[in-house]
């Protein structure tokens, strides 16, 4: 089984085994595909099937998508993102996280239409997934220092030192106030 996961996953690395041909015939496909109106419901699995064919490339289907949508639509745009769409995305997923599934296609044309910019929808995700990931870090790390500081109060309310009296004085935590347990030290002995 474990073969069969490694030929499918070579199969799918099509960004580092295609060609200036094969992308010439995955952009000719396409345009052609939307010039004719989007007739075939499966332009990939014909892609797939005339890579193989013409440039004995085998890739899935699924790994063309994804490439084509991601990478070689001519109509993607490239540049780098401002804060003002980094935010857009970060509220925009945010928001329709909490429904629980999220639809990146419509992110994707809402960015279009706001900012004029088709991006695409591998980009817009890691954004996001890597603003989530920061957000997990921080709020675990607050919590662990939460915690860390929570354990050194207690120990700090529990023991208290008066100089003047020469005592301790520990106080349960449970019941702060009702038992508190001293020990007096006696300076003469």
């Amino acid at each position: 089984m474990g073969k069969i996961i490694k030929k499918s996953i070579k199969r799918n690395q099509i960004y580092k085994k295609i060609n200036s041909d094969g992308n010439k015939t995955i952009k000719n496909y396409m345009a052609e595909w939307e010039k004719k109106g989007k007739i075939i419901k499966t332009p990939f699995v014909e892609l797939s099937k005339k890579l193989k064919d013409e440039h004995e490339f085998n890739f899935e289907s699924k790994a063309i998508c994804d490439y084509w949508w991601n990478i070689l639509d001519p109509r993607l745009d490239h540049t780098p993102y401002s804060e003002e769409e980094k935010n857009q995305i970060y509220e925009w997923a945010n928001k329709y996280q909490e429904n629980g599934n999220i639809q990146w296609t419509l992110l994707q044309a809402e960015m279009e239409t706001k900012f004029g910019k088709f991006r695409a929808r591998n980009e817009l995700k890691n954004i996001w997934n890597v603003k989530k990931r920061q957000l997990e870090a921080k709020s675990s790390n607050l919590k662990k220092e939460d915690d860390k500081n929570e354990g050194e109060s207690e120990c700090e309310d529990e023991l208290k030192y008066d100089k003047t009296d020469a005592e301790y004085v520990i106080d349960s935590i449970e019941d702060k106030g009702k038992h508190a347990i001293q020990f007096l030290i006696n300076k003469s002995v």
